[in-house]
């Protein structure tokens, strides 16, 4: 009877063991799955750190090359509002008086609104065709109102030419030379 109880001791013995070695096992194996979490997590932490940094520069960069263009269009419009005033300056030096007090427009049965007459000076100084967002502001009323104006200086007759611009497909408007130089010889 001893060896029943012994075999059975022994294979209970065996089967301890054997658990004990698994459980090891299973805890060593934890041990190193977390252990290669941890690297894991150490060489994500590396890269965001990583990309964080990259990203402050990008933004940086970014943020000083907007300064620049700011200032560069800043700069433009300065110059570009300059060039209008010295050519607004010289034209009035021409004459004393303004090109639509002479009444050149009586000839087609119908008087301006001096607004209308502004818009038309505005052309007639202008050394390029002008869109309705530039007339607008130039004049420092409303898009809508510009296009109200011209709608009216095409309806008395008087000859502005409309052309569309090839770079952003808007309507742009214009006094061909022979009008500016029929304009001018009246003053």
């Amino acid at each position: 009877m001893f060896w029943f109880f012994r075999k059975k001791d022994s294979d209970f013995n065996r089967k301890l063991e054997s658990m004990n070695s698994m459980l090891k096992n299973s805890f060593d194996s934890i041990k190193n799955d977390m252990g290669l979490i941890s690297q894991w997590i150490n060489a994500f932490n590396k890269k965001h750190k990583e990309h964080d940094e990259k990203f402050e520069r990008i933004l940086s960069r970014l943020e000083r090359l907007e300064e620049k263009l700011e200032k560069k269009h800043d700069l433009s419009s300065v110059n570009e509002q300059r060039s209008i005033v010295h050519e607004r300056v010289q034209s009035f030096k021409r004459s004393n008086q303004s090109f639509m007090n002479v009444q050149s427009v009586k000839k087609l049965g119908q008087r301006l609104t001096p607004a209308e007459k502004k818009l038309i000076q505005l052309l007639y100084i202008a050394k390029r065709p002008l869109d309705y967002d530039e007339m607008a502001k130039e004049l420092k009323v409303s898009v809508v109102t510009a296009r109200r104006h011209m709608n009216d200086i095409k309806k008395v007759g008087f000859q502005i030419e409309e052309k569309k611009d090839l770079d952003s497909g808007r309507k742009v408007f214009f006094i061909e030379e022979r009008i500016k130089k029929a304009i001018s010889s009246k003053k």
